[in-house]
């Protein structure tokens, strides 16, 4: 497979000449770009025998909003850009702050038995960042830790403080930091391979031929509004860019209005009661939010509840529990358990041969027989990731592309 490679990103790790079978990639491919083709090339170049594994958000992400595409779609690209194997991760934990996210997915490494975890961070010390994940857990570290939120802080700021350092600046440090913490406690054999990004997680502008994921979603609408004539094929792998051109030319992609439609509604008819019991709703918020919902935009009800505690990413997961339905004590589970399956979406050949080995959880390829062999918590985890992509598939722009229950129609794609 061929495309340009670019300096984006320098790998860290210290594990050359270590024997690897299988490296997992966390990501959300929110969309694919050529930044996340060099990771998977660089890993393909120095460990070319190493089977390389996403664990990928589904319909929604951690950014508490859908994807801009599906993750049928992104799966494909994701093969096509140099994985072998494409995992969903629940919307249970890739909806979730960074220690649910982080926590959920290095749980479903484990399950999986993937010897290393290969991950971006803006940072290059790795012994830092395995000395500070083990302090975030001490006693001390978490008693200064209440008094800040207590005062008010965001979880992030509260945790930068309280360990006096600025590596938690950035949001690919905090989720290395969390994945490295949770994979003390979960999976102590894990080796990490942190590479060093350049370019801006949150730039919002095409600058070079790395853009950031949030300048991406922004080409992508401007390109469909006409207001920017630029084309994706200098950004994104040669081997996806006709593919979503072509999706993006069709509307398959999500129009962020209609979502934010559907949780202003939600907003207005759901009772400050009812409000309570849903994921992150604190400290009375909800009185907050249901005033703030009578203003005539979501953006205007956002900038009415936003605050130094309540920062914008925390409102958006909490507008997509409500929409989901994800209540507290579900989000509770979650952390306590593990992944209860992991849903296979894509492999090519390099894959198959690994899809015949025994894993702790179930692998799931047909999406109807599921609930047969899951638990309870497991049927649930089901139910949330078939309504997040219905949901998300009612918010496209092309209304023919709205149809329902697309998670029974798809069979994991095996591309040779």
């Amino acid at each position: 497979m061929l495309f340009t490679v670019f300096p984006r990103f320098v790998t860290l790790t210290l594990m050359k000449g270590d024997t690897m079978k299988t490296i997992g990639i966390i990501c959300e491919y929110n969309p694919f770009h050529n930044g996340h083709a060099h990771q998977l090339y660089t890993l393909a170049q120095e460990h070319s025998d190493a089977l390389r594994i996403c664990i990928m958000s589904g319909s929604f992400v951690q950014r508490g909003e859908p994807a801009i595409f599906s993750k049928f779609d992104r799966a494909r690209w994701a093969i096509l850009g140099g994985a072998d194997i494409v995992i969903e991760l629940p919307t249970l934990y890739s909806l979730g702050s960074a220690q649910l996210f982080g926590t959920g997915a290095i749980r479903m490494v484990k399950a999986l038995h993937i010897d290393a975890l290969s991950f971006g961070s803006e940072t290059a010390n790795l012994d830092a960042l395995v000395d500070i994940a083990k302090r975030m857990d001490c006693e001390s570290t978490q008693a200064v830790l209440r008094t800040y939120i207590n005062e008010g802080m965001s979880y992030g700021s509260a945790f930068r403080k309280a360990l006096d350092t600025e590596i938690l600046n950035t949001p690919n440090a905090l989720l290395g930091l969390e994945y490295i913490r949770a994979g003390l406690n979960y999976h102590p054999t894990l080796k990490y391979m942190p590479i060093l990004r350049i370019s801006n997680h949150h730039e919002a502008n095409i600058t070079k031929d790395f853009p950031s994921g949030t300048a991406l979603r922004k080409l992508i609408t401007d390109m469909a509004t006409g207001s920017n004539n630029c084309n994706i094929n200098r950004i994104v792998p040669k081997t996806i860019a006709d593919d979503m051109t072509n999706i993006i030319s069709n509307g398959a992609y999500v129009n962020y209005n209609r979502y934010y439609d559907i949780i202003h509604s939600l907003s207005r008819r759901t009772s400050t009661t009812k409000l309570e019991s849903f994921g992150e709703f604190n400290e009375g918020i909800e009185h907050l939010w249901s005033k703030a919902a009578q203003q005539p935009t979501w953006n205007l009800a956002m900038e009415h509840i936003k605050s130094k505690r309540y920062t914008y990413a925390r409102l958006q997961r909490m507008g997509a529990y409500l929409t989901l339905g994800i209540q507290k004590d579900l989000l509770q589970r979650a952390m306590q358990e593990a992944p209860q399956y992991a849903r296979l979406l894509a492999f090519n050949d390099r894959g198959r041969r690994w899809l015949r080995n025994n894993f702790e959880i179930p692998l799931i390829q047909k999406w109807a027989k599921a609930p047969n062999e899951l638990n309870t918590l497991g049927q649930t985890m089901h139910q949330i990731d078939t309504l997040a992509t219905d949901i998300q598939a009612l918010c496209l722009h092309n209304e023919v592309k709205r149809m329902g229950h697309m998670d029974y129609t798809y069979t994991p794609q095996y591309i040779k």
